[in-house]
Order: structure tokens, then sequence, then C-alpha cells
């Protein structure tokens, strides 16, 4: 049972990862869209919210459980020097669990402040593509490409008084590979001993290879000329990702399963299902350049460091 949690946020944070990492005066509209990339991609700060809801079924055998997933997330961001500021709260099976975190560098390296249900921890991540991925959230920066060509024109939105341009906007399969490099080390630490490096890379490649191009939807603020938004559809990419996640469980039960074993278990994988409907994420992005600053509260930088006990664990 711990295995299958480690794995799922493993699961999570991958998503997380990917959904962070893809965050009019006379010009032409692709004018407007180039200046709105260009300058998300820049900016030296920035405010977000992200949310992402929808379904989960699992099933083992004749066991099915329906669940709702909701996540919803703030965050502050300045790049010189960094720091960063995420809030939010993930609701799941009935029970809601808060969580509060940021992340600044301290003597060359950066650290994780992290507050889970009243509970700080500090940790000390090193390079920069860790502590983000780590935190669920990412630095903005070149996070869209200035490429015209990826980008395909869709019907204009007015939502009240604002219009927006929209585009559907294709991250490859090999860009996907590319974006989530950073994360690896992150999410080897919450996978922790349960799988080997070798074994945690190999899950990594299959998870990612499976999930092919990914295409999103852009947001852009005539008015303002900046990204307002970008939209993830995540039923498909998440349902691939756990059908090869189920796949991986089982060749690992079957390994460790002995020779009298090997029936019943493969029958009971064969009956395990996970699969998620409805599952979409948005991140919009505000304040751009005109964040609000923020301050670590006192109790976090008075936080015990958790490398310490890890590595007395290992």
């Amino acid at each position: 049972m711990k295995k299958m949690s480690k794995i799922l946020a493993f699961m999570m944070c991958v998503v997380l990862s990917i959904g962070c990492l893809t965050g009019c005066g006379g010009k032409s509209e692709e004018e407007v869209l180039m200046s709105a990339v260009t300058g998300i991609n820049n900016a030296e700060s920035c405010e977000v919210e992200v949310s992402m809801a929808g379904k989960m079924s699992m099933r083992m055998g004749e066991e099915a459980q329906d669940l709702d997933m909701k996540m919803d997330m703030k965050g502050t961001s300045f790049q010189d020097p960094l720091k960063m500021k995420i809030t939010g709260s993930v609701a799941m099976m009935g029970e809601s669990t808060t969580m509060e975190s940021y992340i600044q560098k301290e003597n060359e390296k950066y650290v994780l402040y992290s507050n889970v249900e009243g509970t700080w921890t500090k940790m000390e991540l090193g390079d920069l593509d860790t502590a983000l991925a780590s935190s669920g959230m990412s630095s903005y920066s070149n996070q869209l490409s200035a490429d015209i060509g990826k980008y395909t024109k869709k019907e204009e939105k007015k939502e009240g008084e604002t219009t927006y341009l929209v585009y559907d906007y294709t991250v490859s399969g090999e860009e996907m590979e590319s974006m989530l490099e950073g994360s690896t080390s992150s999410v080897k630490s919450i996978l922790g001993d349960s799988v080997d490096a070798k074994e945690y890379q190999d899950l990594m490649n299959r998870v990612v290879s499976s999930i092919g191009n990914v295409t999103l939807t852009v947001y852009v603020d005539v008015k303002k000329q900046e990204i307002s938004r970008v939209e993830y559809p995540m039923t498909d990419m998440m349902n691939k990702m756990f059908d090869e996640l189920m796949k991986y469980i089982k060749d690992k039960a079957l390994e460790e399963a002995t020779e009298d074993e090997a029936k019943e278990v493969n029958e009971m994988m064969n009956s395990m299902e996970m699969k998620v409907s409805d599952m979409n994420m948005s991140i919009s992005y505000k304040n751009v350049n005109k964040a609000e600053d923020f301050e670590i509260p006192d109790e976090a930088l008075k936080a015990e460091s958790m490398n310490a006990a890890l590595n007395s664990i290992g």
C-alpha cells in the first residue's frame, strides 16, 4: 500500500511538473501573440492560479470506487533573486489537504520550506530544477515557444469586457521528455527506496514515452497583450500514464512472486484498473512584472532540515 501511495504521488508530481512547465494598438494577431509569449517568458515576477479537477475510478476485482479529485493552487514568483511562494489544497475521497511552500536561494543552494497540515519542514535541494519540481511549480521562463508555427488560431472569445485571441499549442513527446528531465531528482526522492535509480529511470521513460503529443489552449488578452491563461486537457494524458504505470506494477509484482504465487498474482493484477475522466487543468497568469512581494514566515525559517534525517535513514 505504501508503494502504491508513493507511485500515485509520483504521478501527481509528474502531472504538476508538466502542467507548470508548459505555463492592440495596430499590431497583427501574430505580433500580439509573440509579444505576449515573450512577455511571460521574460517576466521578472508573476502570480499564477492553478486549478485541476476531474474524476478517478479505481477497480480491483469486484471492488470499485469512484473518486472526485480537485486541486487549487496559487503561486507568486520572482526571478532575481529567485524566490517562490505556493499555497493550495488537494481534495480527494472526501478529505482535503492544505499546503504552503516557499523556495529561496541560500548559500548557493535552493531551499524548499513546506507546511502540510501545520507542520513545517525544510529541505536543501541544490539545483533549481529539483527545487521547482519538488514544490509542484516551475519557472515560467521560456515555457512557451516563440515558434509561430506551433500555434493554431481558433475563434476569438469574449468574456465580460475582455477579448481573447485563442490558440491551440502543441507540445511534442520529445519536448515533453526534455521538460521533465529537471524533475527526475525530486520525483526519485518521493519514491524513496521503493525503486532503485535504474528502475526509476526505466519507469520514467516508459511513462513519458506513453504520453505523446499534448495540445494546450492558450488565451491571449488582446488589450494587455499578455498570456491570460493556459488550459490543459488531462484525461487522455493521465490515462496513458496510468496504463503504463499499471503495466509496471504488474511486471514488478510478477517478478517478486514465487512460482506458486504467479497465477494468483497475475489474476489479481489483471483485475486492477485506474482511469480518470473529465480531468482538466487551467493555469491563469496575473500581475505580470507587478507581483506582490512576500516574506517567508519565521516558523518556516526555523524548521528542522530534513536532509540529515533522510541521510540517516539511507
